[in-house]
C-alpha cells in the first residue's frame, strides 16, 4: 500500500452543516474504540507520485496477491445446515417490541456482551470473530442463552484507520491498492474522521475496485467462520455532498473520479450512490445465500439502497432536528417507514435512540413508541463514546398475566403481532404511512395510535399536551425501572405530554 495523506494543516476550524456534526460524533466513537482496544494508529508510508496517471483499478478474485488473508488462522465454526438455515425461523420468533443493540469495540465489556444476548438483534465488531469466537455462532454463549438471537458484524464501508493492528482490519489493509482510496483535488488521500490531533481515518472510494474487494475479503475473513448471520456496513449514505464544504479537515475537497477537479454536489452524490450500490450488489454475489446485508445510514437516508439490503438503521433518533425539518420527526419517520417496509427479507431495520444516562425514561418511551408505529426493531443506548450499553426497561418484557415488567426471555414480545397500521388517534381513517408520504411536517403535530394483540401504543410527537380517549379500559405496565410512570393503573383516557409515548396493556 502506498500513497500519502493530505498535508498537515490546522484542523479545528468551524464546520457548518449537518454531516460534520455527525462526523464529529463518529470520530469520537472510533477514537474510543481504538483506545479501548489499545490499537495504535499512525500515518502509512509511501510516496505519492503526482506524475502518475490517476487510476481506478478493478478488483478481480483471480488477481494474484490482491486478496490478502488475515494474519491469523481462520477459525471455521461452520454450523450444521439446519442451524445455518434457521435464520428465518429465529426472526419469526421476534415479537413487538422487537429489540436491537450495538456494542462497539474490539473487546467489549464481557458482562455487557453477555447481557446483550437478551435482545433480538445484536451488532458487534467484525474483530470478535477472532477475539471472542466463543460468544458467537450457533454454539456460542450468546445464542446458547438466547437461541433466537441474530448476530451481525460491523465493518465500515467508507473509511480505514491507518496503522490499525487489529487482525481483521490489518488483513484488509494488506490488500488495499492506493487507487482505491478517495483522493482530494491535489491527489492526496482524503481524510474523514479525526482520531487524535495528528491522525485521521482515510476515506475509501467506493467507485473503485474496493467495492468488490471488501465483500470478497469479509467473506474470506469473517463469514467463512459461520459465527455471524451477516455484515453490518457503516456509512451506507446517499448524500456525501457535505464533504465538498468541510473546513475542518486538512485536505482539499474530494475528487471522486480522479480528474483533479471537485465534482459538483449532485454529481458527487450520484457517483457515490453508484459505488455504494456496487458494493452491496457485490456483497450479495460474494456472500452465501441468505446472508444478512445491513446498512447504517446515519440520521436520515432515503430508500436508495433498500432493495439491496435486509434493513437500515436510523442512528441517534432526532439528533439533527435542530438543523431543520429535514431531520425532524416527520422526516426521520418517513425514512424509517421506507426502510422497515422495503428491502429483502428478513428485514431487520431498527431505530437507535441515545442518551448518556439510563434514566431518560420519557425520551426512551417516546423513541420506542415512535418505532412501534412501524415494524422495525428498537435500540436505546449511550450517546457519548463507544456504544456499549445493555440498558433494560419496563417496556422490554412484561408478564401479561399480572401486567408486571419482568426481565425474562419468555416475557419479551408481549405486545404480540400488530393488528394493523398506525392511525390518527382522532381519525381512524388517516394512516400515519399516508400522512408521511404526503410530505411536510403535519404528522408531527398529531397523536398516532397502533393496535397490537395484547396492547395499544400511543405517540405524541407534537409540542403540546394532548388528552386522548382510549375508547375502552387499558392498563399501564406495572414497572420496576420507572414505577413513577409505570404505575399499573387502569385508564379510560390519558393525557400525553409533549413528545411522549406510552405502551398500554389490554
Amino acid at each position: 500500500m502506498n500513497g500519502e495523506t493530505c498535508e498537515s494543516r490546522p484542523a479545528h476550524r468551524t464546520s457548518a452543516g449537518v454531516r460534520p456534526r455527525l462526523a464529529a460524533i463518529r470520530a469520537a466513537l472510533v477514537a474510543g474504540m481504538l483506545a479501548g482496544a489499545g490499537i495504535l494508529t499512525g500515518t502509512p508510508g509511501g510516496v505519492f507520485d503526482p506524475s502518475r496517471k490517476p487510476q481506478r483499478p478493478a478488483y478481480s478474485p483471480e488477481s494474484s496477491g490482491t486478496l490478502a488473508a488475515p494474519q491469523h488462522r481462520v477459525r471455521r465454526h461452520l454450523p450444521k445446515a439446519d442451524a445455518a438455515g434457521n435464520l428465518a425461523q429465529r426472526v419469526s420468533h421476534h415479537r413487538f417490541p422487537k429489540l436491537a443493540n450495538e456494542l462497539q469495540g474490539y473487546f467489549p465489556d464481557l458482562g455487557v456482551l453477555a447481557e446483550a444476548a437478551d435482545w433480538d438483534v445484536l451488532v458487534v465488531d467484525a474483530e470478535l470473530a477472532v477475539n471472542l469466537p466463543e460468544y458467537l455462532g450457533a454454539m456460542g454463549s450468546l445464542r446458547t442463552r438466547n437461541p433466537n438471537l441474530v448476530i451481525l458484524t460491523y465493518f465500515s464501508a467508507a473509511d480505514f484507520i491507518p496503522g490499525d493492528l487489529a487482525t481483521i482490519r490489518a488483513g484488509f489493509a494488506g490488500g488495499l491498492d492506493d487507487g482505491w482510496f478517495m483522493k482530494d483535488t491535489s491527489g492526496h488521500r482524503f481524510t474523514l474522521f479525526q482520531l487524535t490531533p495528528e491522525s485521521w481515518t482515510e476515506m475509501l472510494n467506493l467507485t473503485t475496485g474496493v467495492n468488490a474487494f471488501m465483500p470478497a475479503y469479509l467473506q474470506q475473513a469473517v463469514l467463512v467462520t459461520g459465527l455471524t448471520d451477516g455484515i453490518y456496513y457503516d456509512w451506507i449514505n446517499d448524500d456525501i455532498s457535505w464533504l465538498n464544504h468541510r473546513t475542518d479537515v486538512p485536505c482539499g475537497p474530494p475528487d471522486i473520479d480522479n480528474d483533479g477537479l471537485a465534482e459538483p454536489d449532485a454529481e458527487l452524490n450520484t457517483l457515490w450512490k453508484q459505488g455504494t450500490a456496487a458494493l452491496l450488489t457485490n456483497s450479495r454475489n460474494a456472500f452465501p445465500a441468505g446472508t444478512i446485508v445491513f446498512g447504517n445510514g446515519g440520521w436520515v437516508t432515503g430508500d436508495t439502497y433498500d432493495a439491496l439490503l435486509n434493513g437500515m438503521m436510523i442512528e441517534q433518533f432526532l439528533e439533527g432536528e435542530s438543523l431543520g425539518e429535514n431531520f425532524g420527526w416527520s422526516a426521520v419517520m418517513r425514512a424509517y417507514a421506507d426502510h422497515a417496509s422495503g428491502g429483502q427479507q428478513p428485514n431487520l431495520s431498527f431505530v437507535m435512540a441515545n442518551r448518556d444516562t439510563r434514566g431518560e425514561f420519557a425520551f426512551m418511551r417516546f423513541a420506542l413508541a415512535s418505532t412501534l408505529m412501524f415494524d422495525g426493531y428498537f435500540c436505546f443506548t449511550n450517546r457519548s463514546g463507544v456504544y456499549g450499553s445493555a440498558w433494560w426497561y419496563d417496556e422490554y418484557a412484561v408478564n401479561l398475566q399480572i401486567g408486571t415488567a419482568e426481565r425474562a426471555l419468555d416475557r419479551k414480545g408481549f405486545l404480540g403481532p400488530a393488528l394493523g397500521e398506525a392511525f390518527n388517534a382522532f381519525n381512524t381513517q388517516e394512516k400515519l404511512r399516508d400522512a408521511l408520504a404526503a410530505g411536510g411536517t403535519r404528522p408531527e403535530q398529531l397523536v398516532w395510535r397502533r393496535e397490537f394483540a395484547n396492547g395499544v401504543v400511543l405517540v405524541n410527537p407534537s409540542p403540546s399536551s394532548v388528552h386522548v380517549d382510549l375508547a375502552g379500559s387499558l392498563r399501564k405496565i406495572l414497572g420496576t425501572a420507572d414505577p413513577t410512570f409505570n404505575t399499573g393503573e387502569l385508564l379510560s383516557s390519558i393525557t400525553l405530554a409533549p413528545r411522549s409515548g406510552v405502551i398500554l396493556l389490554r
